[in-house]
């Protein structure tokens, strides 16, 4: 049974932390910055991939920071996103983010996730977030697909 309680969040409203740099650090940014390019947003990352930083170059109002992770961090963070493999660092940061009551997101692993990040469907101002409560992506990814293609079926009867 999937007792999670969806929300929208307004990431230019918020102060938001991700730590990692690597493809999954990547993949997390885009998610966020492609519902709204005005999201708060700090990134802390021991190495970033060299796609991550040319896309890094088009948002000057992200804070980014090549570095090893430190408590404050945190500082006046209300959600953080784990993007790394580093096992001790995200049960580490896990447990302050507990303590401070931050929210937080553990890439591929939602034993440690307060929230999770669904697979989205947008067509204008329609967004319609598709969970499987951290269980299968994959399967969230494949109905976000039908939905896609659902709409643009309709878009084609439209202008036909």
């Amino acid at each position: 049974m999937n007792t999670l309680f969806p929300i929208f969040v307004k990431p230019d409203q918020i102060h938001m932390l991700l730590v990692g740099g690597g493809p999954i650090g990547l993949e997390k940014f885009q998610a966020i910055i492609q519902n709204n390019d005005k999201a708060h947003i700090t990134v802390i990352a021991t190495k970033i991939c060299h796609e991550f930083k040319i896309i890094m170059t088009q948002y000057k109002h992200i804070v980014f920071e090549e570095r090893d992770f430190v408590e404050s961090d945190l500082d006046e963070k209300h959600l953080v996103m784990l993007a790394t493999n580093n096992h001790e660092l995200n049960d580490q940061i896990r447990a302050l983010a507990s303590s401070k009551h931050i929210l937080l997101n553990a890439a591929d692993k939602p034993e440690l996730c307060d929230f999770y990040l669904g697979s989205i469907v947008k067509k204008g101002n329609l967004k319609i977030a598709i969970s499987t409560n951290g269980k299968s992506p994959s399967i969230a990814k494949r109905v976000k697909e039908f939905y896609r293609k659902c709409f643009l079926r309709r878009l084609m009867k439209h202008w036909n």
